[in-house]
């Protein structure tokens, strides 16, 4: 099965529109959020220094720092250089540029401390290429998370609670609150952390860094 066709890769054009919540078909390349730049750069760096592997067409691409593994990929470092230098970048190059699931989702958890792309998360799978929701059929599935797994969705699905009632607080309103230092394990995060993680749960005031009320007792 060819990558693009495969559902454990994905292209970093469609990654990083899941990422940022926004649609691949809908994007103007010319005039790229902040989101989808920040998005599009993690991806970018983390396959420039080997942290996860990247397939261009179905050939993996940076495989070690030999002088012939240069040779054949100094055209894809030269796409790097622009992005990186310049943020000048090509929609046929990043949608032909794939990755894997795993290898981001591990990222993501250890490396990056940052929310895994929706489209990847534990809850979903893909069918004709669609991602649907779905029940978990091993019951054991808790049991089965590490204990740092178990707190991470425990502060997460706290904060979206605390959301929920009270749209109007930050993210840091909402990791230093009460009821989440006393349930929540925060400290499983650090703050900028937190707010990666919690982007997909935070009401819309607090993703636009609205105006913050005054500090809890």
């Amino acid at each position: 099965m060819h990558v693009e066709n495969n559902p454990d890769f994905k292209s970093i054009w469609q990654l990083a529109h899941d990422w940022a919540g926004e649609k691949s078909d809908q994007t103007d390349p010319a005039a790229i959020s902040s989101e989808l730049r920040l998005a599009i750069d993690r991806l970018i760096r983390a396959i420039g220094s080997k942290e996860i592997s990247a397939r261009w067409k179905g050939h993996r691409i940076f495989i070690d720092d030999s002088f012939l593994s240069f040779i054949f990929d100094f055209w894809h470092a030269i796409k790097f250089y622009r992005w990186l230098m310049h943020n000048k970048f090509s929609k046929d190059y990043l949608d032909n540029l794939y990755v894997k699931r795993n290898e981001v989702i591990t990222w993501c958890e250890k490396v990056a401390l940052l929310a895994p792309p929706p489209c990847w998360t534990q809850n979903q799978i893909t069918v004709t290429g669609q991602a649907v929701e779905t029940e978990d059929e091993n019951k054991n599935w808790h049991d089965e998370m590490t204990d740092r797994r178990r707190k991470i969705t425990g502060c997460l699905e706290l904060a979206r609670k605390l959301w929920e009632e009270n749209p109007n607080l930050s993210y840091d309103q909402i990791y230093s609150h009460p009821v989440m230092r006393q349930y929540g394990n925060p400290s499983v995060f650090t703050k900028d952390s937190f707010q990666d993680w919690a982007k997909e749960y935070a009401s819309e005031l607090a993703k636009k860094g609205g105006r913050r009320k005054k500090s809890m007792k």
